[in-house]
């Protein structure tokens, strides 16, 4: 499957980049090379193979998730641009 630079142009301009031609047209040969992987990917042959490849390997210990209070409120708020009633203000970004 090859990516079109028309169908990368449309991608940029839902995710609102401004792309010159040289940078699409690199984007499709990069997409396409991406594509290109994945297709080698889904040929291979997995039957017969163990369901659970990394049965090996340890299983993760995790810290238990216990919730508390972050008390020095200055710190949590020092890269904060709008700050009010305590609660985080961020610009509008939906038409």
């Amino acid at each position: 499957m090859k990516m079109k630079p028309e169908e990368v142009a449309y991608i940029a301009k839902l995710a609102k980049l401004d792309l010159s031609e040289e940078e699409v047209e690199q984007y499709s040969r990069e997409f396409d090379n991406i594509l290109e992987h994945f297709e080698v990917i889904s040929n291979f042959d997995v039957e017969g193979m163990e369901k659970d490849v990394f049965k090996h390997q340890q299983s993760t210990i995790l810290r238990k998730d216990e919730p508390s209070l972050f008390k020095d409120q200055k710190q949590l708020y020092q890269n904060t641009k709008d700050l009010k009633d305590g609660l985080i203000r961020v610009p509008k970004i939906l038409d």
